[in-house]
């Protein structure tokens, strides 16, 4: 098993990585006599409290570095022998050491620069506690060899502490490395439940988080596990991802880091998912892929892609890693590198695939992951030129002509001067405004026209445990432009659409007014025509009245 580097060092600088120490370190177990319960364990085990030195304070097994000098890299068993003499007080024999190789355990850590990666080479060692014992004497029992020890030969240093958990479902794991709580419980179990008829072994590698053994937090693992003397590997089953990703580890690649994996796996499926045709992907060029992880997935994910170049003028270490460590997965399928600028790589490859091997346009993508705005502008005018499918993540926008920027500021203020309702309409970041209006140059009816092209076009927000940046997919389907004559003919039927809805909305209008006014125009004639007999009514009405007076009078 070896290492995998996970963080591409800085121009310059020695990745400590590159050259990890080795170490030993041994479990030394016990059974106990007597019939086990659900509630207890069967083994007992022996582990020490760190009085100084690395993971002080914390509780763990023993060993230590592996003295070159003493010819103990080459043959880790002898320095696990005198790790546990100087640090138990147990002398166990060279040969019962041999025998108990369990596995490798590689540590790496994402401040690299601070902590160097580690090889432990991990060994378990049964004993059997006896008064009557003299001296560490082994006694075959199966498979395994039990060592017979006296109980007062157990003693400490002045580095480590030894004691006993009489059950191991007592484990302070609390107060333990992080990966101790991983890969020790699978030992246990293992010898909990075995028979004798068979040894476990297994490899495991653990990355760390910045901090090593302050922060004790790990970041990813890997545990591959078999059963020696079983017909078949008993190691779990992975999917391709996992296999991918345990490619690489195997191999010693330093490219892609996990994030560049995820990142890879994620926008690959997602251009996947969006183009659905496979036959869409048959030649896929990635433009400043690097190692050409990208690239790679492509060839692994779409059965129909035959055809993988990356276009990058820089030439990535990794790359070669790549080859070797997937090849196995994709056959006879093809990828390839061409080192040289985007503005003539691109161009000739599809010139190339268009035009020489006379492949349309529809089966061959573009891609470009984490595109600055000038890759990202480039990709999708040339992607565009030719009338290819195409996507791209962008990042690190830029507003070359300031146009953008300022809405950008004044959307930030408004968010925080307005209520909750206009905060939410305002929070477009100047990258969200920049990658809308990239997209939209790509749905323009005149990207692609000279190519007969038109783009479906989608935007896919990136899983932000993957990128923290929350970084968005372009996404473009090229299709092949409907004649003029349908064209003519939607525009007729849509221009009938609007006169439809024009006379309608100003046919309600008018009954609206009509009836309006007609209520008005109504109310007035009746009045025009009631007033004069009003008034004659009145008059009348006077006349009698005074004349009916003057007579009473």
């Amino acid at each position: 098993m070896t290492l995998l580097n996970l963080t591409q060092p800085p121009s310059g600088v020695e990745n400590k990585d590159d050259h990890p120490k080795d170490f030993s370190l041994v479990t030394i177990l016990c059974r106990k006599k007597g019939v086990k319960t659900n509630n207890t364990s069967s083994l007992s085990i022996l582990i020490g409290r760190k009085r100084r030195g690395f993971g002080a304070g914390l509780y763990n097994c023993f060993g230590g570095k592996l003295e070159k000098d003493l010819g103990e890299q080459k043959h880790p068993a002898k320095g696990a022998v005198r790790e546990v003499l100087e640090e138990t007080g147990v002398s166990i024999p060279l040969s019962t050491m041999e025998e108990s190789k369990v596995g490798t355990i590689n540590f790496t850590f994402d401040d690299w620069q601070d902590h160097s990666a580690m090889r432990v080479h991990l060994f378990c060692v049964f004993v059997s506690l006896s008064e009557d014992a003299t001296c560490s004497t082994p006694n075959q029992t199966q498979n395994a060899s039990t060592v017979t020890i006296h109980p007062d030969q157990i003693r400490g240093c002045d580095e480590i502490e030894p004691c006993w958990v009489h059950d191991c479902y007592d484990l302070p794991l609390h107060q333990m490395f992080a990966d101790d709580s991983i890969w020790l419980p699978m030992l246990l179990h293992h010898h909990e439940a075995s028979t004798g008829e068979s040894n476990m072994r297994f490899d495991a590698w653990f990355h760390f988080h910045k901090g090593g053994a302050e922060t004790n937090s790990i970041m990813h693992y890997y545990i591959s596990i078999q059963n020696e003397t079983a017909s078949e590997q008993s190691a779990a089953k992975y999917n391709l991802e996992k296999k991918l990703f345990h490619a690489l580890h195997d191999n010693h690649i330093h490219n892609p880091s996990i994030k560049e994996f995820k990142e890879s796996w994620s926008f690959a499926n997602s251009v996947r998912s969006f183009l659905k045709e496979e036959k869409r992907m048959k030649y896929v060029l990635d433009v400043a892929g690097g190692h050409g992880a990208l690239a790679a997935m492509f060839l692994l994910l779409v059965s129909e892609c035959e055809y993988a170049t990356v276009i990058d003028p820089a030439i990535i270490k990794g790359k070669v890693g790549v080859n070797d460590a997937w090849s196995e997965y994709w056959g006879d399928k093809r990828l390839s590198y061409r080192h040289e600028c985007l503005r003539t790589g691109l161009r000739t490859e599809l010139d190339n695939i268009l035009r020489e091997q006379n492949v349309s346009p529809s089966n061959v993508l573009v891609v470009a992951c984490h595109a600055c705005q000038h890759l990202t502008d480039e990709t999708l005018e040339i992607a565009s030129e030719y009338g290819v499918n195409v996507a791209v993540m962008p990042c690190c926008q830029k507003d070359h002509k300031g146009t953008w920027k300022g809405l950008s500021k004044q959307l930030a203020n408004s968010s925080a001067n307005n209520s909750n309702n206009s905060r939410k309409a305002a929070s477009l970041s100047f990258g969200t405004i920049m990658d809308l209006l990239a997209a939209g140059k790509m749905m323009a009816w005149n990207t692609g026209l000279k190519a007969n092209v038109e783009y479906a076009v989608k935007m896919k927000l990136m899983d932000s445990s993957i990128t923290p940046q929350h970084n968005r997919i372009i996404m473009c389907k090229s299709i092949e432009r409907r004649d003029e004559n349908c064209n003519d003919e939607e525009r007729e039927a849509a221009h009938q659409r609007l006169a439809r809805a024009y006379r309608r909305a100003h046919f309600l209008n008018k009954v609206e007014k009509n009836i309006s006014h007609g209520w008005k125009n109504t109310f007035r004639e009746s009045l025009e025509s009631f007033l004069p007999s009003l008034l004659t009514g009145f008059c009348i009405g006077l006349a009698c009245s005074h004349m009916i007076l003057r007579r009473k009078g």
